[in-house]
């Protein structure tokens, strides 16, 4: 039987198509969400997407290979803690993962059971210290990109989310509309104002109308 709440949402790359199921039951059984992805590619789009809490990584995989997955992840800021699946016992193939940013590594074949241990193990250790309070009902969880209310997660967007956590973690303070671009357009995309008065206006929604402020010719500023 599922379990009723989920406990976060999980991204697998594995090309395997009979392990990928295996997890994905395994997974969902034990009260995750679970999206799929068969390519590096495919697991990109989902990464800029979607909010994970955890990344289950094959490293041999198509087009873009697990590590260089991570690579470029980090390199955006993404800190979303990662556990590769591998078959290599390759010490350099090991370190290049640990090198890429990884938190764990498990060695196939392996036992579920054992699997989820080290995703219990790695969830634990992000979790305390990297909680910001939104007034008496929200949480922010900075590590697993999680947004709740009374403990129930709320699903947002990317651009939302992102916007948010530079806004909490300068609260009080004025955030400028450069900050928030190399915050939320990466190297060759276009900032589009439009866009970011949409993404201000979605989380006042949440938050409420007077919870963002606008510094006008500034940017903008998160009160409380």
């Amino acid at each position: 039987m599922k379990a009723n709440r989920t406990r976060g949402r999980i991204l697998v790359l594995e090309d395997n198509e009979l392990l990928l199921e295996t997890m994905e039951d395994f997974l969902e059984n034990v009260g995750f969400e679970v999206n799929l992805a068969k390519d590096g590619e495919e697991a990109l789009k989902m990464s800029y997407d979607n909010n994970y809490s955890l990344y289950l990584l094959d490293i041999k995989v198509p087009l873009v290979n697990g590590i260089e997955f991570l690579k470029e992840l980090r390199e955006h800021g993404d800190n979303t803690p990662a556990i590769f699946i591998t078959s290599s016992t390759d010490k350099e193939t090991i370190a290049k993962g640990y090198d890429a940013g990884c938190d764990e590594y498990i060695k196939k074949p392996f036992d579920l059971d054992e699997l989820y241990m080290r995703i219990k193990a790695v969830l634990k250790r992000v979790e305390p210290e990297d909680i910001i309070k939104i007034g008496h009902a929200y949480t922010y969880n900075i590590k697993r990109k999680r947004l709740l209310k009374n403990d129930k997660e709320i699903k947002i967007n990317l651009k939302d989310l992102q916007l948010l956590e530079l806004l909490l973690k300068n609260r009080n303070q004025i955030v400028t509309k450069e900050m928030i671009k190399d915050k939320l357009w990466h190297d060759g995309d276009t900032a589009n104002s439009g866009s970011l008065r949409v993404y201000i206006n979605n989380l006042k929604k949440i938050f409420g109308k007077d919870s963002i402020e606008n510094i006008r010719g500034l940017g903008y500023r998160f009160v409380g």
